[in-house]
């Protein structure tokens, strides 16, 4: 009876996302889908998105064991509910503000609205959000040519529940005294996401910086491929995503892709 039970759960709540999904204009085609388990979420979206018939697709796994961040780090789950872990598909026709930037925007938003306060987190450059100077969540996009435009796959981690391994710096939603389920989470993301998508760069690069204004308080461990590592503070985004820091020395200069590591 417990089994039933537990299942009629599930399926209710699967339809209740699904029709809020559709509600919103950027993801009423999509389709969502919610697994027990897969190796990323990215990657099972990856390999279909040249298919003709494809169809735009969430997809949510309880947990995930290969599941990578930006350059290949890992973020994967091994206990149910303990992390948010999803990825969506989006096909964008005009590219100017980065993706997977205005999906930090919206996962920051979401944040506030579900009672995390602004004072406490910030954007880190290009797209990870940080609580309490300890890491929360990560995103990660990867993205083709499709029909002279470009189908990308956003890849999202919040941790809900406490990690295991207390030896990195990360912290969850319930160790900050947020206590959510991994749906309100998701539906909070959708919604935001849904509302700030076509707004014009300008506007998001504000929104943005303003998201990241403690971000730029601190100093980072700048590492750009094929270059000495150098010390530097950020002093915000341009409207096509790119970070101006600062050196040390007073020297400015314009970020393309990095590394960024917090000097905490």
């Amino acid at each position: 009876m417990i089994g039933g039970w537990w299942l009629v759960m599930n399926v209710d709540m699967h339809n209740k996302l699904k029709e809020i999904i559709q509600s919103l204009k950027i993801w009423e085609n999509h389709d969502l889908l919610w697994l027990p388990t897969t190796t990323s979420t990215n990657d099972d979206i990856k390999a279909i998105w040249h298919n003709d018939n494809f169809c735009p697709i969430i997809e949510v796994a309880d947990t995930q064991t290969k599941g990578k961040g930006q350059y290949e780090r890992k973020w994967a789950s091994s206990s149910i509910g303990q992390c948010l872990m999803f990825s969506f598909s989006i096909d964008i026709k005009e590219f100017e503000f980065p993706v997977s930037m205005i999906a930090g925007i919206a996962l920051a938003i979401a944040l506030e609205e579900l009672g995390v306060s602004k004072s406490d987190f910030w954007l880190k450059w290009p797209n990870d959000i940080w609580l309490n100077n300890k890491k929360l969540s990560g995103i990660l996009t990867e993205s083709t040519t499709i029909n002279h435009g470009l189908r990308s796959v956003v890849g999202i981690g919040i941790n809900i529940l406490p990690l295991p391994d207390k030896s990195i710096n990360a912290i969850s939603l319930s160790e900050y005294n947020i206590h959510v389920t991994r749906e309100e989470v998701l539906i909070a993301f959708l919604k935001a996401f849904d509302k700030i998508f076509h707004l014009s760069a300008s506007k998001l690069s504000e929104l943005w910086n303003n998201y990241a204004s403690n971000f730029k308080k601190i100093k980072c461990k700048i590492q750009i491929l094929n270059e000495p590592a150098f010390i530097a503070t950020a002093l915000g985004v341009s409207n096509d995503g790119s970070l101006m820091v600062e050196k040390t020395n007073g020297e400015k200069r314009k970020i393309i892709s990095a590394t960024l590591t917090p000097i905490i």
